[in-house]
């Protein structure tokens, strides 16, 4: 009941309106119980990102060493935002390197200031064009190259990066994955993967069609979720030379969430 309730908010308010209230409630929280752990941003200053900001970073945190990080690896997190999962990377790359970047300048400000004692991290502002978080871009996400050498990286991964993102840009962000990836390397991906009808009252309601590949919860706002068609995410790949190693399916086609919300896939760099 309360899951329909919220989902029926969320179609009912405009996404200004719902930040605007969430933005209270967490002020709200801030006052009563402080975060004061530094790199953790003020919950009514986070800019991106549902849920406990620390054990969000942590669990992938496992997941990324289940799936084969080591501490010696050089990393790269497209879409770091305010340093999610660079916060419990801190120490767990020995030898290795720490490298972020996202298109919201003062996320990227935020971590190199939390993040100016770790000498192995670095943080970049890509600008890249986005109507709510960078609308004065200055290139689309279609056509942006990431400032990295080819072969650089052994693992890059992105967390609900592609989830908000159009089907063009999605096709060169991982073009430019593959390209700044080793042989060997691996990129762990959250999406959402539409394959089959979900169960009835699934958390994520993709009714609405975008593209022939894509599908959205909100079609007057459908960056806020997109879920692209399996057999093209898969073909994609294939093409980029990715060969997929993994895939976890997600609890979004649930009624009940029970684990990660979003898919994941494992791919590995020919």
């Amino acid at each position: 009941m309360a899951g329909r309730m919220k989902r029926f908010l969320k179609a009912l308010l405009p996404v200004s309106t719902r930040v605007a209230i969430k933005r209270v409630g967490h002020a709200l929280h801030d006052l009563v119980d402080p975060i004061k752990d530094p790199r953790i941003p003020p919950r009514r200053d986070t800019l991106i990102g549902g849920g406990d900001f620390a054990k969000v970073g942590e669990s992938f945190r496992a997941r990324f060493q289940q799936y084969g990080l080591t501490p010696e690896m050089e990393v790269l997190d497209v879409g770091c935002g305010q340093g999610r999962m660079a916060r419990p990377l801190v120490g767990a790359l020995d030898g290795g390197s720490y490298t972020g970047f996202d298109i919201e300048r003062s996320g990227v400000e935020w971590c190199r200031e939390k993040y100016a004692d770790v000498p192995n991290f670095t943080f970049d502002h890509a600008d890249v064009f986005n109507a709510r978080y960078n609308p004065d871009g200055a290139v689309a996400a279609k056509d942006y190259i990431f400032p990295y050498a080819e072969n650089r990286f052994d693992f890059v991964f992105l967390t609900s990066v592609f989830t908000h993102m159009f089907a063009e840009d999605v096709e060169n962000y991982l073009s430019e994955i593959a390209r700044v990836l080793k042989p060997g390397g691996k990129a762990i991906i959250t999406w959402f993967l539409w394959d089959e009808a979900p169960k009835l009252n699934p958390i994520m309601d993709f009714h609405a069609e975008v593209d022939t590949v894509s599908r959205t919860t909100l079609p007057e706002n459908p960056e806020a979720a997109l879920a692209f068609n399996r057999d093209w995410v898969e073909g994609l790949y294939s093409r980029l030379g990715l060969e997929i190693e993994t895939v976890e399916l997600g609890g979004w086609r649930e009624s009940v969430l029970d684990g990660s919300i979003q898919d994941l896939i494992v791919g590995v760099r020919a």
